[in-house]
């Protein structure tokens, strides 16, 4: 009877234990990774486009252990035109700000070409995810990274899209805590 009890118990502090950890990661995930990385979505063609703005050296603790000079996020494109096959820029990248391209969820990536290699009928989406790896000799700028990506119809070579991308530096929470103290 007594071992019954303490796996009981056993289990209400882990089930408990659990749950403060998800509560604690969706905090940090609303509250500190908002300047860490973004997740936004557009339709094209556009002229105009709300800019993504990251801020280095905002990140929570866990981020600087882990990744302290990285930063990234996910773009999802959905094309609300007529078919279109389209190929993707990053544009004014600086030397010493290394960009790794990703996609896991759309077909038909050519991540070498940057292109998508069908054709995207509207209502059809796809998304990319960059990471920024930011070198030491950017890492003091107030402006690391002021450009952006650029989607381009392969056929005419017309922008259909181009969305803004700052990467600013920024302060950590404990140095703004800091400087409130003095």
């Amino acid at each position: 009877m007594k071992s019954r009890g303490l796996i009981s118990i056993t289990g209400v502090i882990l089930f408990l234990v659990g749950l403060g950890a998800a509560l604690a990661l969706g905090y940090y995930h609303r509250a500190v990774r908002a300047a860490e990385g973004y997740h936004q979505f557009y339709s094209f063609p556009a002229d105009r486009a709300r800019p993504v703005a990251l801020h280095y050296g905002e990140g929570g603790l866990l981020h600087r252990l882990v990744s302290p000079h990285a930063l990234g996020g996910t773009l999802g494109l959905t094309n609300t035109h007529k078919p279109v096959k389209v190929k993707l820029e990053l544009v004014g990248v600086p030397a010493g700000l290394e960009v790794h391209w990703g996609n896991s969820h759309t077909k038909n990536f050519d991540l070498e070409n940057k292109t998508i290699e069908r054709v995207l009928n509207p209502g059809d989406s796809f998304s990319v995810h960059h990471t920024f790896y930011i070198e030491k000799a950017l890492r003091d700028r107030s402006v690391i990274y002021d450009g952006g990506l650029r989607v381009v119809d392969t056929e005419s070579e017309e922008t259909l899209i181009f969305v803004p991308i700052q990467i600013r530096k920024g302060e950590s929470r404990e140095s703004r805590r800091a400087g409130a103290e003095s």
